[in-house]
């Protein structure tokens, strides 16, 4: 996941406030936003698998490398 500047200074201060870590913060904030009751764990992890399955066989090509290192400049 790739933040901006000012979201990760956000993140850093919150996270230190409240003696969290920020992947703490972010896996409490998607939990809370985005968690769905009317969906079964097997079906999240079908859902899961045909996603990584577009990951390893993308149609368009996919430079996991400079999106890593795009994200290290913070």
């Amino acid at each position: 996941m790739l933040l901006s500047e000012a979201d990760y200074a956000m993140l850093l201060a919150l996270s230190k406030e409240s003696n969290k870590t920020i992947g703490y913060l972010v896996r409490h904030a998607l939990k809370k936003t985005y968690k769905n009751k009317n969906r079964s764990n097997k079906e999240l992890v079908a859902m899961i698998k045909k996603g990584w399955t577009f990951l390893k066989n993308p149609e368009i090509p996919i430079d996991y490398k400079a999106w890593i290192e795009y994200g290290r400049k913070y």
